[in-house]
């Protein structure tokens, strides 16, 4: 092989070497589609939380918020309990995230809930819990169904990313 064949051979494999990475990502990105995030949470439309405007509302501070219609009987005395477990289970990221019960009619709640009156429901035939970031925009949805170690896995996980919110 003359030098000049194999000069030529040298470049065309740095040539080669320089390309792979470049066809490697265009190959796994075009025949392996990377997948998406997947949240426990039903994503909400990003937009100013309704109840988030009224004076008592906690500033600043990540919220789970749910809600409660006429007497709180069964249902909505065991979804205060799982806010409760929720936010005991944060741990050092607890003091980060506030409770509010939104209601309709007063009545007593655990301690460590914020009780605000609601004068329009949020939806009632979907009961569960609404996380509201600091600046008052509603994020997630979860609902009453989902465990609650799936809730305080994503959020602390929510909050652990966020660190500097809230």
């Amino acid at each position: 092989m003359s030098p000049r064949a194999a000069g030529r051979l040298r470049l065309l494999a740095m040539l080669a070497l320089c390309l792979l990475p470049l066809l490697a990502a265009w190959f796994s990105y075009r025949f392996l589609p990377p997948v998406g995030g997947k949240s426990d949470g039903e994503m909400l439309p990003t937009r100013p939380f309704a109840a988030a405007s009224q004076q008592a509302w906690p500033r600043g501070r990540w919220v789970l918020v749910t809600q409660a219609v006429g007497a709180c009987q069964q249902a909505c005395r065991q979804r205060l309990f799982v806010m409760q477990q929720v936010h005991l289970a944060l741990g050092e990221a607890a003091p980060r995230l506030r409770r509010v019960l939104l209601q309709d009619r007063p009545f007593t709640a655990d301690g460590g809930v914020l009780r605000l009156p609601s004068p329009r429901l949020l939806a009632p035939e979907r009961p569960g819990f609404y996380l509201i970031d600091p600046q008052g925009n509603q994020l997630l949805f979860y609902a009453d169904t989902l465990p609650p170690e799936r809730i305080i896995r994503e959020l602390a996980m929510v909050l652990k990313i966020n660190n500097g919110l809230g």
